[in-house]
């Protein structure tokens, strides 16, 4: 009897370590990273005399409290983008959370200048500029691989910024989209159109996540020639 209660202790030692161990694995697997949103956005303008269209593309890096953010230009377009980048540095955002906590992080901002001659043309994907690494380390936002214009609608209000916050699983997948700024006459199109894109999933430490990617398209008026 003494020997047999000698070999059941270690066997009861052994499977506390086992059932111990259990919750750290599990939160080994769980997303430990939730990336930060946009909240609330203003119009960007197309001023006039810029003829050009195009995507610009911007990363924002977020402080704990989501403001002041400090932005990187990674798809340029001259004359567009110091306009972009000052409108964007006044909306507001919920900054991400590790561990369940604000951290800095950094969020991408796709905004398509679109010409009302667009017809649903492939956007020009210039190779992205290189930039400070994303925060926090480990993570890699969601990115546009294949876009396209947006239609003008041929009634209505055809001018102003449509923003979208859209939500990318980790699959690539858009599985929702949610208005920020809205154009009545505009926001279904925008909508329908970035469904269509193909985007390659966030990850963090090599491991794909869910995401929000914001995407703005700016309409022109067809009164307006672009190039």
């Amino acid at each position: 009897m003494r020997m047999r209660s000698k070999l059941v202790a270690p066997a009861a030692v052994l499977l506390c370590v086992v059932l111990s161990g259990a919750p750290q694995a599990g939160l080994a697997a769980r997303e430990r990273f939730v990336p930060p949103v946009v909240t609330a956005a203003s119009d960007i303008p197309y001023p006039v005399e810029v003829l050009a269209s195009g995507l610009v593309t911007l990363s924002l890096n977020l402080s704990v409290t989501g403001q002041p953010p400090t932005v990187q230009v990674l798809r340029d377009i001259p004359g567009l983008t110091s306009l972009t980048t000052s409108t964007v540095t006044r909306w507001t955002y919920s900054p991400g959370k590790l561990d369940g906590k604000p951290a800095p992080s950094t969020i991408n901002i796709e905004v398509v200048f679109n010409p009302p001659d667009a017809l649903s043309q492939n956007l020009q994907m210039t190779p992205v500029a290189a930039t400070a690494p994303p925060a926090p380390a480990g993570y890699l936002p969601a990115e546009v691989a294949v876009g396209t214009f947006a239609a003008s609608p041929r009634t209505g209000p055809q001018t102003g910024a449509v923003v979208l916050d859209v939500t990318i699983d980790k699959y690539g997948q858009v599985k929702k989209v949610d208005t920020v700024r809205d154009v009545p006459s505009l926001t279904q199109e925008a909508i329908d159109t970035v469904k269509r894109w193909t985007i390659n999933p966030a990850t963090f430490h090599g491991k794909a996540i869910a995401s929000q990617l914001v995407v703005a398209f700016v309409f022109r008026s067809p009164t307006v020639t672009t190039r």
